[in-house]
């Protein structure tokens, strides 16, 4: 991104963070099909509390966001691998494209890293569409430093 692009998601982070409603950021680091759902339930209870919620995909999260892995078990621990099979068989346990689909409809915004698109060879247009846009470490930050909650997962 240009200098210019850099000072425009600026003045958006700006103008968004001067809103009344309370904000959450989550940097979601991990793939791991538990942890990306954890993220996702903490999204939208954040979202249906009012809360404008951001999440940050940086590597293995950003991994779990390329079209056709969102439902990959790869990387996850095999013993809730095995839960995660009786849950999804029993109806208990709920999958990331519908918990996506739903944070989504609530307002979650979604944002990929720049930085790990490229040490990972992934180009913005092989990620789901429920992604938003690229944005950097710098801009995250200052959407999580006028945030209430930030989480790292």
């Amino acid at each position: 991104m240009g200098g210019e692009d850099q000072r425009a998601q600026s003045s958006r982070v700006s103008a968004s963070s001067q809103q009344s409603a309370e904000q959450a950021t989550i940097i979601l680091h991990s793939g791991s099909y538990d942890r990306v759902s954890y993220a996702l339930s903490l999204a939208s209870i954040c979202l249906a509390m009012g809360m404008v919620t951001h999440m940050l995909l940086t590597y293995g999260g950003l991994k779990r966001f390329v079209k056709g892995h969102l439902e990959d078990l790869e990387g996850t621990d095999s013993a809730f691998q095995v839960m995660f099979q009786r849950g999804k068989a029993s109806g208990g346990i709920r999958s990331i494209e519908e918990m996506l689909a739903d944070t989504r409809k609530l307002g979650l915004k979604l944002y990929a890293c720049p930085n790990a698109l490229a040490n990972m060879s992934i180009v913005p247009d092989d990620l789901v569409e429920e992604v938003d846009e690229v944005m950097g470490l710098a801009t995250f930050v200052q959407l999580a430093r006028n945030a209430s909650i930030n989480w790292y997962i």
